[in-house]
């Protein structure tokens, strides 16, 4: 072999161990993250049953897990026709993601999840400001406020991480509403 074909191999075999290395640490960089997921419950409190709810949301294999899934739906039931239904999973995740960034050590509480139509037309007949097509109906919305956070701050929050849905503010309610749907913002006072 002549020098430059040694030349060419050695810089081919550079290029290759650091292609799999990039590889590697991209691959570990995933399990971590992967990792710590499994290992967080959501915090959840239904205000109106006065319950905590700590679902775990990942298995160990990353994968989601169905009994926490249904805890989830049990803190979001619509509790005036106490019934409960499948919510939907973007919203599980845009629940995840809000606690992950607040720190899981604090409490997301709920003050309205899903609404039957019954219940929500109900709301729409004695309070402001319900639509006629919630997405509560549809278990895609969420109303909260963050344990010992400035409404303010987490609506900031919520507006950051929610980048596909809707977020309402109601600073006099005192509370955030946050949903699924398309991209929206809006205040109400």
């Amino acid at each position: 072999m002549n020098t430059k074909s040694l030349a060419r191999r050695s810089l081919l075999k550079g290029l290759g161990a650091i292609a799999m290395s990039s590889i590697i640490l991209s691959s570990n960089a995933h399990a971590k993250s992967t990792k710590s997921k499994k290992f967080h419950r959501l915090n959840l409190f239904s205000t109106h049953i006065q319950k905590s709810f700590h679902p775990k949301i990942f298995t160990n294999s990353g994968s989601l897990d169905v009994m926490g899934l249904f805890e989830v739906d049990k803190a979001m039931m619509d509790y005036h026709a106490y019934q409960i239904t499948r919510i939907d999973l973007r919203l599980v995740n845009l629940l995840y993601n809000i606690n992950s960034y607040i720190g899981f050590n604090r409490k997301i509480n709920i003050l309205s999840g899903y609404r039957t139509p019954q219940t929500n037309a109900y709301l729409r007949r004695h309070t402001y400001g319900v639509a006629k097509h919630s997405y509560h109906i549809k278990a895609m919305a969420v109303d909260v406020h963050i344990d010992g956070m400035r409404l303010s701050r987490a609506k900031d929050i919520i507006r950051g991480i929610n980048h596909h849905g809707g977020v309402g503010y109601y600073p006099n309610s005192g509370f955030i509403h946050t949903d699924v749907g398309p991209k929206r913002n809006w205040v109400t006072l």
